[in-house]
């Protein structure tokens, strides 16, 4: 006869391995238990939400409807479709564990990740829905007060300058920054290193018949004028020549633009958010960029910390990459626990836009549904790894040496325990330097 006694520790760590969320709520709209899917649809650890009341959840509102307050008062099997904040669309159905005095003492939910158009097997309840499209996706302080002054600028007519490094999201900010505004006109980008100046000029200000040869006969309108009650972006706005700088310091003074050719001038109402990689202070003092058109930009200035002094913001936007590349390639994939610890540990000189680039790449290359730390480039394991600093020096002797015994040791223990958290508790060290250890003395 099998023995179906089942140990609570492998049972759990069963649960925690199932690629749909399962969660517990007790009878008080605690959360009890919830598997490790958590990080892909919340971008949070079952640490951080265990223990966490229904409320206090709703009300960071990472998911929208909430069924749950439903279940508990009708006692009966209830099903939902459901979003996450970092887009995952999910089919959640809640089922409610009564005692024997019929009292609600537990509910069940099975989350599965649901594409339109898929049949419903059960009934669902439609509740009303939360918005939660978030342009930009965080959970670190520091990101929280960049958003909370932008939202303060959001609708002051003086233009704001946006500092950051390349990656960081600063074209992001800026349509967050019109998409919330009361502004009802367009949002214009355009970066101002990728247009000669002759044609720069045209793009932003149009041009009127017969402007030059080549124009169009009827003339065109300006990526200025089109932005009318609405926002412009220019990004690497260090770029500008001398005298587009004369002109765009103009319409910021003036609110008008003269198109190329043209001897009327047209009225403007834009809001105008610059963005640039340069020190414009240095590049005014070398008296290549104006300083009465520095002073304009600059009144008002955002700066986004780089991602890697934001960590907290590293796994909800890496799982919100996931979500939104398992859903363009018709794929499931996860992260395992170590891929999320490397992620942590890396210092994106790249920022949010190498995030993206890696977890793609995960995504499409992998052969499984879990996406391992072997997928992950050769560089990404020594870039901020101080242990393994000079170990390609093989003229140094000592370092040499030093190299040869960890190789003898790390191959030892791992064919003793073959799994990076085992080997990482024989030799003392972390799983993330555990698998870079593996990776550099095991798989080569």
């Amino acid at each position: 006869m099998v023995d179906l006694n089942i140990d609570f520790g492998i049972f759990k760590n069963l649960m925690d391995n199932l690629y749909d969320e399962v969660v517990v709520w007790d009878d008080n709209y605690t959360l009890v238990y919830i598997n490790k899917a958590s990080y892909r649809h919340y971008g949070m650890s079952p640490e951080d939400m265990i223990g966490k009341k229904f409320h206090d959840l709703v009300k960071k509102e990472f998911w929208s409807p909430s069924v749950l307050p439903l279940v508990y008062k009708e006692k009966r099997v209830l099903s939902v479709i459901q979003k996450t904040y970092l887009g995952a669309k999910l089919k959640t159905t809640a089922v409610p564990i009564l005692g024997r005095d019929g009292q609600l003492e537990f509910v069940v939910m099975n989350a599965k990740d649901w594409t339109e158009g898929e049949m419903n097997l059960e009934e669902t309840v439609e509740l009303e829905e939360t918005d939660l499209s978030r342009e930009i996706i965080y959970r670190s302080k520091e990101m929280e007060e960049v958003l909370r002054l932008a939202d303060r600028l959001t609708n002051i007519d003086s233009p704001v300058s946006i500092q950051g490094e390349s990656g960081s999201g600063k074209s992001l900010l800026a349509k967050y920054m019109h998409e919330n505004s009361q502004r009802k006109g367009k949002f214009i980008s355009i970066n101002c290193a990728s247009i000669n100046e002759g044609l720069l000029e045209s793009e932003l200000f149009g041009y009127v018949k017969g402007a030059f040869t080549g124009a169009a006969s009827e003339g065109k309108k300006g990526l200025i004028e089109a932005a009318h009650r609405g926002t412009l972006f220019l990004d690497e706005v260090g770029e500008l020549s001398p005298k587009l700088q004369a002109k765009l310091l103009h319409v910021i003074q003036e609110r008008e633009i003269l198109p190329v050719g043209g001897v009327d001038k047209r009225k403007v109402d834009i809001k105008i958010i610059t963005a640039t990689n340069r020190d414009l202070k240095s590049l005014v003092k070398t008296q290549k960029f104006r300083q009465d058109l520095y002073y304009r930009l600059n009144n008002f200035e955002l700066t986004i910390p780089a991602l890697r002094k934001r960590r907290k913001d590293i796994i909800p936007l890496a799982n919100f990459f996931l979500n939104e590349y398992n859903k363009k390639y018709s794929l499931g994939r996860y992260f395992t626990e170590e891929v999320l610890e490397l992620l942590l540990e890396y210092e994106w000189p790249g920022n949010v836009r190498e995030l993206a680039s890696i977890v793609e790449r995960l995504v499409i290359t992998s052969d499984t549904e879990t996406l391992s730390p072997k997928l992950l480039p050769t560089g990404f394991f020594l870039i901020n790894d101080s242990s393994l600093s000079g170990v390609m020096e093989e003229d140094f002797s000592l370092e040499s040496e030093v190299e040869r015994h960890e190789r003898d040791i790390v191959k030892k223990y791992y064919e003793l325990y073959p799994s990076s958290r085992k080997l990482a508790k024989q030799l003392k060290v972390s799983q993330s330097k555990a698998v870079r250890l593996i990776k550099k003395y095991c798989e080569s």
